[in-house]
């Protein structure tokens, strides 16, 4: 069966300039929402009057009026224009494949130690997927891992109450090192034993942003044989060390942190046996999501390829 169309000439074109007259029944005015000249404006109203072989307005002495055709007209061309942009939109499902958002929330540390080399690796394996990344401390990862706003989080070392709500994969462990600033008496020295610190001020962090490492701190320091005295207590990483670096007091932070900028504040291993703490992501316990997974992997594998070497005696806090 062969099908004709009597209306060869009409474009969709014609029926924006229509329906945006119709609405302003003034040539000027459309005209300018158009963007395009009134004699432009003017001549495909003609030619789809002619199209159609009907008036579809009257020229009165104040602007136009639409006719009976044209009201019936108008009707039409605005479903046939909302027709046609939801079949645009329909279409663009087959002209692209779709692509799924991980989001991953991590602290500074990890971006190149662990995430950089597994976002090289996973994009390799899947160049459809994006990873969308935010920087976040492991206290708003956890909100944000419980909201369902982010899919993983790369959190560092987790508190015993994160690992009983979440799935927990420990990526690598990592030495503690002690933290002082650039005048102190034993900055100068290759390594220091954690005892040397005791009844130094110690700069600690806000629960409520870093959940635990409060605890893991004073750990490692009882397993010396002292109980350190927190003095300070800071909301991120960068706070931490600008306050050491301005003399305030001294703390252990795991090595990787040492990649960030530090001036005036230096990062000194500790003597066997080191006090170590894990590296660790978390997700939630009833996420299905298999890319979470391979991501999860790629982290993993990435965090090993990089974690520090070890020659000493560690101990775990």
């Amino acid at each position: 069966m062969r099908f004709s169309y009597t209306c060869d000439d009409m474009e969709l074109r014609h029926l924006r300039y229509f329906v945006t007259v119709a609405e302003e029944l003034n040539i000027s005015r459309a005209s300018a929402r158009l963007r395009i000249s009134q004699p432009a404006v003017s001549r495909q109203l003609r030619d789809l009057e002619e199209e159609l072989r009907v008036a579809l307005f009257t020229r009165e002495k104040h602007g136009l009026k639409l006719t009976p055709a044209g009201q019936s007209f108008l009707a039409h061309a605005r479903d046939l224009l909302r027709r046609s942009i939801y079949a645009v939109k329909q279409m663009a499902a087959f002209n692209e494949q779709a692509k799924e958002t991980l989001t991953v929330g991590y602290i500074a540390p990890v971006l190149s130690s662990t995430l950089t080399p597994a976002l090289r690796s996973f994009s390799q394996a899947h160049p459809q997927a994006e990873v969308a990344l935010r920087e976040m401390t492991p206290g708003e990862q956890v909100k944000a891992l419980r909201a369902g706003r982010i899919d993983l989080a790369l959190l560092g070392n987790p508190c015993p109450e994160i690992e009983r709500e979440f799935s927990v994969t420990v990526l690598t462990r990592i030495p503690f090192q002690a933290v002082l600033p650039d005048n102190h008496l034993l900055a100068l020295r290759q390594r220091i034993a954690l005892s040397e610190l005791e009844g130094e001020p110690v700069i600690g962090f806000s629960e409520e942003t870093f959940p635990g490492r409060n605890a893991a701190i004073c750990a490692a320091c009882q397993a010396a044989g002292f109980t350190p005295r927190f003095r300070h207590h800071v909301e991120n990483l960068s706070a931490l060390l600008a306050v050491v670096a301005a003399g305030k007091g001294v703390t252990l932070a795991p090595a990787e942190v040492s990649q960030l900028a530090h001036p005036q504040a230096v990062f000194v291993p500790l003597a066997a046996p080191v006090p170590f703490v894990i590296s660790a992501a978390a997700q939630r316990k009833d996420g299905a999501n298999p890319l979470v997974k391979e991501l999860l992997e790629c982290c993993r594998k990435g965090a090993a390829s990089k974690g520090p070497s070890r020659r000493v005696t560690e101990r775990r806090v």
